[in-house]
């Protein structure tokens, strides 16, 4: 058995040929970057950025799976290891952010980051299938779509990380990880859960002076919203459909994005809507949960930081939003690894964008394929 000081020694070669393949693939890491930057894609309409990241890595040797969970714009892709070893999945992203212009039109812009986290998954997936001889287990990559919880798409179907997690696409992993340009170094052990309650009331247009009742409950809608952070709970949308005839059809269908730091405090703001108008028929969209953290993913990527040269922040503040990646989390030891930038990101604004296309955007997809390869060979081991 080789000794505890031979193990270290093994572990710091092998980073250092990780570090050395991600390196390499810096053409691939960037041919990423820009693909998905000149092809913005709104939720569940990712066509040419799935077609692309997963042709990538078919190339590179992993078996590729469009289409998985019944999402069209979804795929898997494996790099085999030994027939019963571990196997670890790594989340992939690539749509853009529906940016409301002037006159209400919806432009697909990259301004989250998913351009260098697409990078970064790509640098880190290719480097470990360059050094597949040396890993003791699996790796997959799930390409996710719908990321962004404002997105039409992701309002009508769900989004990919959850929707793959009902699927059971995760279930038969030991670790996830899923990494995404932030302020700091870390890995985040508290988020926020959310969810949308819809209202709909319907009634008849009217001429004359007699109430109609969509109106009087889209003016209930809007009171029922005042008094609240946007952060806690925000009317999200609100329409007034209707014909012009007098007696004619009319409706209302307003929607509510809440969001709290626990299923309890969930329930009580949505108990306080349901009150201000309660005549509608009510629909309740899937809850999405709280990340659950894992420890010894954990400590994994705090190793990686560490091997990579950067500063891991131990203890950092609760994520201040909500993402369906906790619903990855509770069917698989996972960590939601944060990819910091010196003063930050500017997220879903046009500068925002700039920066993710610029030499910063490359510098953290770089820094994300470092950190996801060298996490990769703590959870699997070395054969």
């Amino acid at each position: 058995m080789p000794s505890s000081q031979a193990r270290v020694s093994s572990q710091g070669s092998l980073d250092q040929r990780l570090l050395a393949a991600v390196a390499a693939r810096r053409p691939q890491i960037e041919a990423a970057i820009e693909f998905v930057h000149n092809h913005p894609e709104l939720a569940h309409e990712e066509v040419e950025c799935s077609r692309f990241l997963a042709g990538q890595l078919e190339d590179a040797g992993y078996e590729v799976e469009l289409g998985i969970a019944g999402l069209a714009t979804a795929f898997r892709a494996r790099l085999e290891g030994d027939r019963g070893a571990p196997a670890v999945g790594l989340v992939d992203l690539y749509d853009a952010v529906p940016a409301v212009r002037p006159g209400g039109v919806i432009e697909p812009v990259h301004s989250c980051g998913h351009g260098p986290l697409a990078g970064g998954v790509a640098g880190a997936a290719l480097a470990l299938a360059d050094l597949r001889d040396h890993l003791g287990g699996a790796v997959e990559v799930i390409g996710c779509p719908a990321d962004e919880l404002h997105a039409p798409g992701t309002i009508e179907r769900g989004g990919g990380k959850a929707l793959t997690a009902a699927a059971g696409v995760w279930d038969h992993l030991d670790a996830a990880l899923y990494a995404h340009p932030e302020f700091i170094d870390t890995v985040s052990v508290e988020s926020r859960c959310m969810r949308r309650l819809v209202a709909t009331v319907t009634g008849s247009r009217t001429m004359d002076e007699a109430v109609e009742t969509p109106r009087q409950a889209a003016e209930a809608a809007l009171e029922a919203s005042k008094g609240h952070r946007s952060d806690a709970l925000m009317l999200e949308r609100l329409v007034l459909e209707g014909d012009v005839e007098e007696g004619s059809g009319f409706a209302l269908r307003a929607t509510y994005f809440i969001t709290a730091d626990s299923d309890e405090e969930l329930d009580a703001r949505s108990a306080q809507v349901r009150e201000r108008i309660p005549d509608a028929n009510w629909e309740l969209t899937r809850t999405v949960s709280a990340i659950v953290a894992h420890d010894g993913v954990r400590d994994a990527v705090a190793r990686a930081f560490e091997a990579a040269g950067r500063e891991f922040v131990a203890d950092p503040p609760p994520l201040p939003f909500a993402t369906d990646f906790g619903e990855i989390s509770r069917s698989v030891p996972s960590a939601l690894i944060g990819i910091g930038r010196p003063g930050g990101w500017e997220f879903h604004t046009d500068r925002g964008a700039k920066q993710f296309a610029s030499a910063d955007g490359i510098e953290a997809a770089l820094t994300t394929a470092s950190v996801l390869a060298l996490s990769v060979v703590r959870l699997l081991g070395e054969r």
